[in-house]
């Protein structure tokens, strides 16, 4: 396998509206630079790009506008572009909402950077051995609290519950290590972790700061001790917060750090045991697959997302990257932890990651029985109780064929 690494500066200025807290609040600065971190892929019969972007998420036209125009650019099929987005609330709006402010402007430029990130990436190329780990990372909680009479309080308007939380978390850290063939040292990492990127916003100076969160702190330790790129991907955290969540840019410090540890740590003891983490035929394929969902007749308490409005239903669109026994899930919007865990649970692969807000934004998904309890999340979905469960399906459908 040969690989190249992607980046690409795509910080917003000062001034910029925030994405995640509403619709007028308005950034003073900029903490820490926002990215596009990838990857692109070659074995020499299959080409692939996997792009996370410091960004809360993308609507579906930016999303296939992208594909479309670095597929054009690589020469390789729009299937191949696997987009995902690390859920910082502190960047700018690329969603479009009903009464929030969409930075047209801003989003049009994110296609221009996008094409030339990847611009000769395949020209680059440097043969890797690939490497898998997965750790136990206790930093994250579930933010819903389920009582008794299975009634949902959410921790963000109930921090006074948070010693009740003890909801189904996915506390895996995954990670992937390619490595320099030539000096065996890691030429990319890429690390998957199921957790809001929301440790900063405290309601105090630090929620007016551009910041990619701890995502960023994380990379920038990989980086600076293992060497190389290191790229986040956001797994289904669509109920999971970080411990400490919204106590300021220590707490990013301090989660970004210890996860960062975790990754560092375990490197060594990757490559010393070739037999168990090392990938014997790490070739490539994707898969594109997509579903068809409803939208809630009722129930809801915000308004229809603009992309969908006037629909009742939608064929949702899923996509998988295949390296070698590893298989990265793309899903079309905010999944909860306990149907990405369910994707992981049946999938055939030896490793199965889900990639956050990879094929378009939707909406939460949320499990059936969620809807029922309540909760913000289910308040605020768009599709029908059943939706979840026709993503799992598919997911695990894809996967088993992709297999």
């Amino acid at each position: 396998m040969k690989i190249a690494t992607i980046r690409k500066q795509i910080t917003p200025p000062p001034g910029t509206l925030l994405a995640g807290y509403g619709k007028d609040v308005v950034s003073d600065g900029v903490h820490d630079d926002l990215y596009i971190s990838g990857i692109s892929l070659d074995d020499g019969k299959n080409r692939a790009a996997l792009l996370s972007y410091d960004l809360l998420g993308i609507d579906k036209d930016v999303i296939q506008d992208i594909r479309k125009k670095c597929s054009s650019k690589l020469g390789i099929p729009s299937e191949n572009i696997i987009l995902t987005c690390t859920h910082t609330h502190s960047g700018p709006h690329t969603r479009k909402n009903a009464d929030v402010f969409f930075d047209d402007d801003y989003t049009k430029k994110l296609v221009v950077w996008s094409v030339e990130a990847v611009s000769n990436s395949f020209e680059k190329m440097k043969e890797v051995s690939i490497f898998h780990y997965s750790v136990e990372c206790d930093e994250n909680v579930n933010r819903r609290v389920i009582l008794p009479d299975n009634t949902c309080k959410t921790l963000p308007v109930n921090k006074h519950l948070a010693a009740l939380a003890n909801g189904i978390r996915d506390t895996e850290l995954g990670i992937i290590y390619f490595v320099d063939e030539n000096n065996k040292k890691p030429l990319a990492t890429l690390v998957n972790y199921a957790a809001h990127p929301l440790t900063c916003q405290s309601g105090g100076a630090s929620s007016l700061k551009i910041t990619s969160d701890y995502p960023g702190v994380l990379r920038e330790c990989v980086e600076k001790e293992l060497g190389g790129l290191c790229v986040f991907v956001s797994g289904a955290c669509g109920d999971l917060h970080p411990k400490g969540f919204e106590t300021g840019f220590d707490r990013t410090r301090e989660m970004g750090t210890e996860m960062a540890k975790k990754v560092i740590d375990v490197f060594s003891d990757a490559i010393r045991n070739e037999s168990v983490y090392k990938l014997s035929n790490p070739s490539l394929s994707c898969l594109s697959e997509t579903v068809e969902i409803n939208f809630r007749d009722s129930g809801c308490i915000e308004k229809r997302l603009p992309v969908y409005e006037g629909q009742k239903k939608e064929r949702v669109e899923i996509q998988f990257l295949r390296i070698g026994d590893i298989c990265l899930v793309g899903v079309p919007g905010e999944m909860l932890t306990e149907p990405g865990l369910e994707i992981k649970w049946h999938s055939p692969f030896r490793k199965t990651y889900i990639l956050y807000n990879s094929t378009a934004y939707i909406s939460y998904i949320p499990h059936a029985n969620a809807y029922l309890s309540g909760g913000y999340e289910a308040e605020t979905s768009h599709i029908e109780q059943l939706a979840a469960f026709k993503i799992v399906s598919k997911a695990i459908e894809g996967l088993h064929r992709l297999k």
